[in-house]
């Protein structure tokens, strides 16, 4: 097998068997392969055209298939490859840490893969880890043709580090000793990893023959089922506009395709528009599809017919022509007025921080997901925050009795330990509940689409909505991680549409328990912590000796925000305070 080797960016294609890597070890530069394996025909190619772009031949994973973790700073890059490892913990599949000089590779044994080479299979390779959640931590153009990667134990000239092998116990440990570590060549580890397959990336001949149906090329007819916009972006060439209309097409393509034939048809019309004056290069058809998918918050890129682009190819013999007007979008002007009405309208959050001598405010649009393992009084500390607040509130407990969440509301209000709570109903005094007109219960399950229609019953609109927990709402669903997930972007269009601020429970999986909550630590699907605005975990801190509990931990994993929270509480009977101690 043919792998490209590099001497930096600027010296590239160099062309040698794969087995000759360790000759390029070791480096006192920025040295390179390519990510894929390729056959002999890459230097036919490249002798004969002086460049590899357009490259059209068979792809081969190598004996280690390299996942990229990039971030702003090494200590982001580092939270995001613990985060990859507990998914690959997950799925059960080997690796070696490497940290790159500024971020982290993670290497996987080909064997976790079922493949036969093929010329598209960097796409199909991109679908499935897509699926399999790499790509919540990992950089996706890793998965690029013609990649280059950086070699082991060769220098990082731009930090003056190398990518070194890490130790067990290293990934997690803190980030100057990392470095310290880079600053020299280290030993690498000679065990060869093997794995069970994981990634089915095989590309059916079912496939290819429904791809080629509906491949669309420059000159040929168009998709009858296309609107007359999208049908003439495809069947032009507009230099100047492919980025953009690249992401309208694509946009438009997700709805018919599954992703991976959406790629290979833009693929397709990318070799169309690309011309040697003006090349439209492949990393950035990838990117551009990829935000087709992943953009607009997670939801996927969308674009109506009052966009401007859209306009330029609108015609009215379009169904829609007539229903144009009633578009709308928001330009520049618009967003800013947006804006202004926001803080003209002295929008007041629930700031949770200031519970404990902090600040963390949670605006009114927004998601907040608790997560701790089982027994952790999350229930009870939300229980907490909502008698501190005393805003509208509609709590959808699935897990309790009304009796205990109605103990524990009037127990948390007074101040009243159990037994002066059972000698004031023993006696039959009531009362309490005018200190809770603010409050909404339902016990009754319900699933996470119907949500937003019970709200929408109430006989007052909420300002918070509390769900305990998320895993319990009722789904058609079977798969858990897809159950969660529903429940997740429900929870997320709810707060958003009615602008009100959404709390969720949510259990955490078996991994965390053992090594600690992150952001993928969400029972279910890691996936969660992207339809949610701040990810806040509750670690509870039990005697070695007793078991009782010392103390709880409250920290913020994720916040979309700059405010960060991160404070030591313990248990005053049922109130859950600050420990100052």
């Amino acid at each position: 097998m043919i792998r490209e080797f590099a001497l930096g960016l600027g010296r590239r294609h160099y062309f040698e068997a794969s087995s000759n890597i360790v000759k390029w070890m070791e480096l006192h530069s920025d040295t390179y392969m390519s990510l894929y394996e390729y056959d002999d025909d890459v230097k036919d190619y490249f002798a004969k055209n002086k460049k590899l772009a357009g490259y059209d031949g068979k792809g081969y994973i190598p004996e280690e298939f390299i996942l990229d973790v990039d971030g702003a700073n090494p200590e982001d890059a580092q939270k995001k490859a613990v985060g990859l490892k507990l998914v690959l913990n997950d799925l059960d599949v080997p690796f070696r840490a490497f940290f790159s000089g500024t971020g982290f590779h993670f290497h996987i044994p080909s064997s976790s893969f079922t493949y036969r080479p093929h010329k598209n299979l960097h796409m199909k390779v991109k679908q499935v880890l897509t699926k399999h959640g790499i790509f919540e931590y990992a950089d996706p153009s890793v998965t690029d043709k013609l990649r280059l990667i950086r070699i082991p134990n060769t220098k990082n000239t731009k930090s003056g580090s190398y990518k070194v092998e890490l130790k067990n116990g290293m990934l997690e440990g803190g980030i100057r000793e990392i470095i310290e570590y880079s600053k020299k060549p280290q030993p690498l580890t000679d065990a060869v990893l093997e794995s069970h397959p994981v990634f089915n990336v095989l590309i059916s001949e079912e496939e290819v023959k429904q791809t080629n149906n509906i491949k669309v090329s420059q000159g040929r007819s168009s998709d009858p089922s296309l609107y007359p916009c999208i049908s003439g972006m495809m069947e032009s060439i507009p230099m100047g506009k492919r980025h953009m209309v690249a992401l309208r097409i694509s946009a438009w393509l997700r709805w018919l395709y599954p992703e991976h034939h959406v790629r290979l048809i833009m693929e397709d019309w990318r070799k169309q528009v690309s011309g040697d004056g003006k090349p439209f290069s492949e990393k950035e058809m990838e990117s551009i599809v990829t935000s087709a998918y992943e953009g607009h918050g997670g939801q996927g890129n969308k674009y109506g017919c009052s966009d401007p682009i859209m306009d330029e190819y609108c015609k009215n013999t379009c169904r829609l022509y007539r229903n144009k007007r009633s578009q709308t979008m928001m330009d520049a002007s618009d967003m800013e007025n947006h804006l202004i009405e926001f803080y003209k309208s002295d929008v007041t959050p629930l700031n949770i921080g200031h519970l404990y001598g902090g600040d963390f405010p949670v605006y009114p649009g927004e998601v907040v997901i608790l997560q701790a393992p089982p027994k952790s009084m999350k229930t009870m500390l939300l229980q907490n925050w909502m008698c501190s607040f005393k805003v509208p509130t509609y709590f959808l407990e699935m897990e309790m009795s009304p009796r205990q969440i109605w103990s524990r509301f009037v127990q948390i209000e007074n101040g009243w330990t159990e037994e002066q709570l059972r000698d004031h109903y023993s006696t039959l005094k009531n009362g309490q509940d005018n200190k809770f007109q603010w409050l909404q219960v339902n016990f009754s399950p319900i699933s996470a689409r119907d949500l937003e229609k019970t709200i929408l019953t109430l006989p007052r609109k909420p300002r918070v909505v509390v769900i305990d927990h998320m895993g319990l709402f009722q789904s058609n669903l079977k798969d858990p991680n897809m159950k969660v997930e529903e429940a997740s972007q429900a929870m997320m269009e709810l707060a958003v549409k009615h602008n009100l601020i959404v709390f969720a429970v949510s259990e955490i999986n078996k991994t965390a328990m053992t090594e600690g909550m992150s952001i993928a630590s969400t029972k279910g699907s890691f996936r969660v912590a992207y339809n949610t605005n701040k990810l806040l975990s509750l670690v509870p801190r039990r005697s070695m000796t007793t078991g009782e509990l010392e103390f709880l931990d409250l920290k913020c994993d994720a916040n979309r925000e700059r405010e960060h929270l991160q404070v030591r509480l313990k248990l005053d009977n049922v109130r859950i305070i600050r420990d100052d101690s």
